[in-house]
């Protein structure tokens, strides 16, 4: 199979390349440049990416939409929040219902991956693994009193804390050495408000988090230690503007070299859409700093691609020679012509019809799904 008339983001770069790819046997045979008369399928101008990675979400929370609405981010979703009634109350049938829907409409916009903070411990974690896709859910979930540990990491990737301050140091620690014994993943809501901002930053370093998710409220010397200790940060930007919780450092971020990925966070909050997540980070940047132009968006679209296959050791990996044919096929038209920045234009105006494909191992599953 070959592809021509593609602008390929090739490598963990995302470099550009002008030309045509080839697959063979569910592998990228080769990436060649310029023209090529010989074509089974030719994108006139579209793009070839990897598939978008959804770094943060809470999938259950889309039983109730748009909860927050006339309530503080506390009410809503802090501890003895409305939130954390709803899903107690809501029958398990309905919640992976819900999960289901959710997962759908994810592949439909391009993703193949998530990783979700499930809440009610081991059970939780099992009802999300239900739900099936073709994609990869990775789930971190939350210790429940009187539940053992051992359970729940031996169907968790991991451990999702909701706050660093919530815990005795003590527990901390031995949630995170467990953890990191199994070789799962270890993370927290970090700086999401400013109450307690400080502390959570100081204990994310203690513990070393494979991950700090929200970062609201982090100063620009708390982006820089966490980048002398190799902890990348995940931003929800929509969903903690529109939960009050503020506007995450992206600018910052980009200025001090903090690796970092983008998640969507609430799905009673924010449709789990990473083409608007992107949209929205992109305007945070520019507010910031207007002087930000392809070379910050090309790393925005790292952010939900390359950064999190990678943290997340994913079966998948970059587009290039010999990797999975796995990626996203764009059509050039529509709010993608005429682009004079191909990366500032992929993070700003690429919609839903823009999407031409999704290959996972040399097939389309999009059209074998209908």
């Amino acid at each position: 199979m070959r592809i021509s008339g593609a602008r390929i983001l090739e490598g963990e770069e995302l470099e550009l390349v002008e030309g045509y790819l080839e697959v063979r046997e569910g592998r990228i045979e080769r990436i060649g440049r310029g023209f090529t008369a010989r074509s089974d399928l030719n994108l006139k101008g579209g793009f070839i990416l990897p598939p978008l990675v959804n770094a943060h979400t809470h999938l259950a929370d889309g039983v109730a939409r748009e909860l927050y609405s006339g309530r503080t981010q506390p009410e809503t979703v802090g501890p003895g929040g409305l939130k954390f009634r709803v899903l107690e109350e809501t029958p398990e049938r309905e919640l992976v219902e819900e999960m289901q829907l959710t997962l759908a409409e994810m592949l439909r916009r391009g993703t193949l991956a998530h990783c979700d903070f499930r809440e009610g411990g081991t059970r939780g974690v099992e009802l999300l693994l239900r739900s099936s896709w073709p994609g990869r859910s990775l789930v971190l979930g939350r210790l429940l009193p009187g539940e053992g540990l051992e359970e729940l990491l031996s169907r968790a990737d991991g451990l999702g804390i909701p706050s660093l301050t919530q815990q005795p140091l003590g527990e901390l620690r031995r949630l995170c050495r467990e953890a990191r014994r199994r070789g799962k993943l270890f993370s927290s809501h970090v700086a999401e408000l400013p109450g307690r901002a400080g502390e959570e930053i100081r204990l994310a370093l203690e513990l070393r988090l494979s991950f700090a998710v929200h970062l609201t409220h982090a100063s620009r010397e708390d982006l820089s230690s966490l980048k002398r200790r190799g902890i990348p940060a995940v931003f929800c930007p929509r969903s903690n503007l529109l939960l009050s919780a503020g506007i995450p450092p992206l600018a910052a971020a980009l200025e001090v070299g903090l690796p970092f990925m983008l998640g969507t966070d609430n799905v009673s909050v924010c449709p789990p859409d990473p083409w608007e997540e992107l949209r929205f980070a992109w305007a945070c940047v520019r507010r910031e700093n207007p002087r930000a132009g392809g070379e910050e968006a090309r790393i925005l679209l790292k952010a939900v691609t390359v950064e999190p296959s990678r943290l997340f050791r994913l079966p998948w990996g970059p587009v290039e020679e010999g990797g999975e044919a796995t990626f996203l096929l764009l059509s050039g038209g529509g709010e993608l012509r005429n682009l004079r920045d191909p990366y500032t234009g992929l993070v700003n105006r690429t919609r839903p019809e823009n999407l031409r494909g999704l290959w996972w191992r040399g097939k389309d599953i999009l059209r074998e799904r209908g």
